[in-house]
Parts: C-alpha cells; sequence; structure tokens
C-alpha cells in the first residue's frame, strides 16, 4: 500500500476518475500520489526528486503553497 493505490481505491469507490484528481506533496512517500493523480504537484519544498514526479511545483509549504496550488487552479 501507499498513497497512490489509496488514492486509486478510493476515487473508485466514489465513481471520480483519477484525472479529475489533483495531488500535492513534498516527501518520497508522495510520489506514487503524485503518478496517479491527473495533476501531481510538488511542494516547493520537496527535493529535486520528488518535483520530477510532479506535474508543477508550487511554493513552499510555509508559503502558502496548498493554498497557492489550490487557487491556482480554481478551487478557492
Amino acid at each position: 500500500m501507499n498513497k497512490g493505490s489509496t488514492i486509486l481505491k478510493l476515487l473508485d469507490l466514489l465513481g471520480l476518475d483519477a484525472a479529475s484528481a489533483i495531488g500535492i506533496g513534498d516527501s518520497s512517500n508522495d510520489i506514487e500520489m503524485l503518478q496517479v493523480c491527473g495533476v501531481g504537484i510538488a511542494m516547493g519544498n520537496a527535493t529535486d526528486e520528488v518535483k520530477s514526479h510532479a506535474d508543477e511545483v508550487t511554493t513552499a509549504v510555509l508559503d502558502d503553497g496548498v493554498w497557492n496550488a489550490f487557487r491556482r487552479h480554481g478551487l478557492i
């Protein structure tokens, strides 16, 4: 089990497609999640390895990274 496989199971239960999911992470245990979500977003403070698996990079955690990503994608 990892975050990616867990998200796929949850999306299946909800009847949603992974292409419509956004995953945001900053650690190596987030890589699978970034790979399976339609949009994988790495935090600005993530390692280069994590960033290489993301579709885009937002600002760091302490620089409102999640808020900035949500705003960019029209979620807030």
